[in-house]
């Protein structure tokens, strides 16, 4: 990915950033997209969620510079707002009404204990390659985009509403 050659004062001031950006731009995305999917529709901004996060995964593999990788960063963190918080509403509402309580417990411990795993893959792999996961987020996120499109109806809350 990215080799950061910095000055040793402000190095961790980059570093810093580069986790920060992600949290601005899921912080600025959840104004827009969440709002968007209340007139356009769930899946559609589900959809454009999944989407703008294969970008920002491809950019970020092929990134050399710093301030890409940044751009990047916020741009995945618009994503997330997408193609998680988006699509938890999506996915609940779909879901028959005996079943959603249930189903949005899972949906946050599938999500939580994934976490967990990569966590952990990073703490016990010797290489600490990111490139795996990835690989994983990529594949998952296309079968996620076409499965959607070909399968998955709008959401009836959406609508009816």
């Amino acid at each position: 990915m990215l080799d950061v050659v910095c000055d040793e004062d402000k190095k961790s001031e980059k570093i810093a950033l580069i986790g920060s950006c992600f949290f601005f731009g899921t912080f600025s995305g959840s104004f827009v997209l969440p709002q968007l999917s209340d007139i356009y529709g769930r899946k559609p901004l589900f959809l454009v969620g999944v989407v703008l996060y294969i970008i920002s995964v491809l950019g970020m593999y092929f990134s050399t510079n710093l301030y890409v990788l940044y751009a990047l960063l916020v741009l995945g963190g618009i994503a997330e707002t997408g193609r998680y918080y988006v699509a938890y509403v999506y996915a609940i509402e779909i879901m028959p009404k005996r079943v959603q309580n249930m189903a949005g417990l899972y949906i946050f411990m599938v999500f939580s204990i994934s976490k967990v795993f990569v966590c952990l893959y990073f703490w016990l792999s010797k290489g600490k390659e990111w490139k795996t996961c990835a690989y994983a987020a990529l594949i998952l996120a296309t079968y996620s985009l076409i499965f959607t499109t070909i399968y998955l109806p709008e959401s009836p809350r959406f609508l009816v509403g």
